[in-house]
């Protein structure tokens, strides 16, 4: 919300250049501290790159400190988009890598070639789509493995729901319940990995789900059937 308030497509000045602390005092109130380390120059001359923290996330901002750029960059010699850090992917596959297997909730491909992790939420219907189309992910090697992220705005009863899931003795056949029959597991309260989660998604930048995340830590929001998403992982990580 506040990069749509600072939007400013400018063509910037090569004598009109701040330090990176006047960066960080400009940038700071809006977006929570900001390391020097996480400021670097773009291929896009007279623009820094820099790395947040929370969310993970980064955006080009002028060297003066004036000025952020939002949404893409686009090459107009080659056609392409300008390419950002891949320090932003590392930190968000590292951020979700803290979370243990034993907290996840996994359905494993045999003939694995592919492992993705999935920011769910049981009462979105994308969500549902994309687990009915399980058999088919795994058929195709590709392992899921469901993390929790409850959107209280648009499911305010999600939360208990999937702490009642992640509490059941076999979290599996209670998802596969919930998600194919609305049937909620009657187990009892433990202690659950569901806030912790949602707090870790909320860090990444999720704002919508299903969230998947590929093994290099780049984020594809929304739905995507079976052999498309297989081809869109292909696409990014190579066959």
């Amino acid at each position: 919300m506040i990069k749509s308030l600072l939007v400013i497509l400018a063509l910037l000045s090569n004598n009109v250049f701040a330090d990176k602390d006047t960066v960080i005092q400009n940038l700071s109130p809006f977006f929570g501290v900001i390391d020097k380390q996480d400021i670097t120059l773009s291929s896009f001359k007279g623009v820094y790159e820099v790395i947040t923290r929370d969310p993970i996330d980064s955006m080009l901002v002028s060297k003066d400190g004036k000025y952020l750029i939002e949404g893409d960059v686009v090459d107009l010699t080659t056609r392409t988009l300008i390419p950002k850090n891949n320090q932003v992917r590392n930190l968000k596959m590292a951020l979700i890598n803290t979370i243990q297997d034993a907290d996840k909730i996994i359905y494993p491909a045999k003939n694995e070639q592919y492992q993705i992790h999935v920011f769910t939420d049981v009462d979105c219907p994308f969500c549902k789509r994309l687990h009915n189309n399980m058999d088919a992910m795994n058929k195709l090697g590709i392992t899921v493995k469901y993390l929790a992220a409850p959107l209280a705005s648009l499911h305010p009863k999600a939360f208990g729901k999937m702490q009642k899931i992640w509490c059941a003795a076999d979290r599996n056949e209670a998802m596969n319940d919930y998600k194919t029959n609305n049937v909620i597991p009657d187990s009892e309260p433990c202690n659950n990995p569901v806030a912790n989660q949602l707090s870790i998604s909320q860090q990444l930048g999720v704002n919508g789900t299903p969230a998947i995340f590929l093994e290099g830590g780049t984020h594809l929001p929304g739905y995507l059937p079976a052999d498309k998403l297989l081809a869109r992982i292909q696409a990014i990580l190579g066959k």
